[in-house]
């Protein structure tokens, strides 16, 4: 007890410390900070002074008219990276900018600058514009858009550049700062010449500081220390061992009670002295004691309930269970097709489904899906959204009609925030004429009379349940005589292994391949174990559900 109060103490010291240590680097940070401040808007500025100005002006203008004739310069530079570039390659090649370029770099290496950006600040569209960067590592070409908040500025930068600090994988630590190159408020132009300036320095002479003190008031902490452990010795220990002895003596009984169930009373009468903090120690272990009975009288309670539980889940994936269709057999004699099916949940239960049946004597319905949820809340929105499609589908219509109705049913009072991807086709067994719609599930996979497959890449419409309103759209394609369709959830191409990589559309369609002139079931059991192979026993995180038809026509 001596010893672990001496030690409380010590370390409330050492932490009380630390803590007065830490709040004086940070000062000393700031104020190192500011002393780079100043020294990157005095080498910006001496650059500067020392610039073309008419060259420079030049080119900031040349930029900002090419920005000009981009109609969305921050949606292009997103969607389309490479062609929004092409926009300033011209500048960027042109004599003068490399020129300029040049003075700066040369100015730059002069100094203990990284680097020498010239940047344009648009505060109404909240992004940065790069025009020039003058380094030796990673030069970030002309145009470049870097999104920003401006609110500081109150939507206009005015003439003075708040600094920043960043982290570079290079240099670490880096301030930015600098001065306005070119000011045209009526044009809505304000272009700055910025410095980025290492001050990792800062940081480690700061942990110095901290380190030195550290030790000086360990010292002083130990001497301290050394009285109070004599005290504590003295009117704490030989009350805290008595009470060490019984803690031993109850976790000795560790199998009366719960191995036999039974009650223990060790902490009764255990402390009768003055000392308050040893008089609260001891009810607290009192009281410990009789929760300890309590909870074990709880034990068997909890194991009959958790039984329970277990048979109530069991019974929950027998249902899951029965409603994926798996009578294959029943559409043997159809002799232009044949199908197979699997579904493996990640869970007990899953969210995941697949659902074939026949809408008239020619026309077969097939559905893959996919609902947001998992476990029991995912099963039981699974169940709902198979029989809102079952059930609209054999009302007739096109799958953009049974897609729309189904989204209007699972959309109202849908107070749980769930969803269900959904592709749903409509196979005419005579033709093999395909008419389906997309709910925001994945690609189908079609094989060509040769057994070679390729995805089909078609428009997803918006999921099922996300919102009431939406319409969804019908397209149309042939199954060829011996061709094959392949439908699947999410969980296979983004089954991952223990390199957190996924095993990705690419590896599906190959392993389709490799297994062209099997029958949709010997074509699921291989996929499967291309999976299993790939993943090396990794734990699985979402369902894997898959649906072969072999057209035979």
């Amino acid at each position: 007890m001596s010893r672990r109060a001496v030690s409380i103490t010590t370390i409330s010291s050492l932490i009380m410390t630390l803590a007065c240590l830490l709040v004086a680097s940070v000062f000393f940070e700031r104020i190192s900070i500011g002393i780079y401040e100043q020294m990157e808007t005095s080498i910006t500025g001496s650059a500067l002074q020392n610039a073309d100005h008419a060259l420079l002006e030049k080119i900031i203008l040349e930029t900002e008219e090419a920005l000009d004739q981009i109609e969305n310069p921050a949606a292009e530079y997103s969607s389309h990276e490479q062609e929004y570039l092409l926009n300033f390659a011209k500048i960027q090649d042109s004599q003068d900018y490399k020129t300029l370029w040049n003075y700066f770099n040369t100015t730059r290496k002069s100094t203990e600058s990284t680097c020498f950006v010239l940047v344009m600040l648009r505060p109404r569209e909240n992004y940065w514009v790069y025009v020039m960067d003058a380094s030796d590592y990673n030069v970030i070409p002309c145009g470049t858009l870097l999104l920003d908040d401006f609110s500081q500025y109150d939507g206009h930068p005015g003439k003075e550049f708040e600094g920043f600090v960043t982290i570079s994988p290079t240099y670490g630590r880096v301030r930015t700062d600098g001065v306005p190159a070119y000011i045209d408020e009526e044009k809505d132009i304000y272009a700055y010449l910025l410095a980025d300036i290492p001050i990792s320095e800062v940081r480690q002479k700061g942990y110095l500081f901290i380190l030195n003190t550290a030790l000086l008031a360990i010292i002083i902490t130990a001497l301290s220390c050394i009285f109070v452990y004599l005290a504590v010795k003295k009117t704490a220990v030989e009350p805290i061992n008595n009470i060490a002895e019984k803690a031993e003596d109850f976790v000795d009984s560790y199998e009366k009670r719960y191995g036999e169930h039974l009650e223990t009373h060790i902490f009764e009468e255990l402390y009768n002295g003055d000392v308050s903090e040893l008089q609260n120690l001891s009810r607290s272990l009192s009281s410990m004691e009789l929760e300890t009975n309590s909870y074990i009288k709880d034990i068997d309670r909890l194991a009959g309930e958790k039984a329970r539980t277990n048979t109530e889940l069991e019974i929950a994936t027998r249902i899951q269970a029965a409603s994926i269709p798996r009578n294959f057999d029943d559409y043997k004699h159809i002799n232009e097709l044949e199908l197979y099916g699997d579904m493996k949940p990640a869970k007990a239960v899953g969210g995941d489904f697949y659902d074939f049946f026949l809408l008239d004597d020619t026309h077969l319905c097939l559905v893959m899906a996919d609902v947001s949820g998992k476990g029991i809340p995912g099963a039981l929105y699974m169940m709902v959204s198979m029989v809102a499609i079952r059930t609209r589908a054999e009302q007739g219509g096109n799958p953009s009609e049974i897609l729309r109705y189904v989204n209007e049913k699972l959309s109202a009072n849908n107070s749980v925030d769930m969803f269900v991807t959904v592709w749903l086709g409509i196979l005419d067994i005579n033709t093999g004429h395909v008419i389906a719609a997309n709910a925001g599930h994945e690609y189908p996979a079609v094989a060509d009379e040769n057994g070679t497959y390729t995805l089909m890449k078609d428009k997803h419409g918006f999921v099922c349940g996300g919102m009431e309103g939406v319409r969804y759209k019908d397209y149309e394609f042939d199954i060829p005589r011996n061709g094959r369709l392949f439908i699947y959830t999410d969980g296979v191409p983004e089954s991952a292994n223990n390199n957190n990589e996924f095993f990705g559309t690419d590896r599906m369609i190959s392993a389709l391949n490799q297994c062209s002139d099997k029958n949709p079931k010997q074509t699921i059991e291989y996929v499967q174990e291309e999976i299993e192979k790939f993943t090396e026993g990794a734990e699985r995180f979402d369902d894997t559900t898959l649906l072969c038809l072999w057209y035979k026509g």
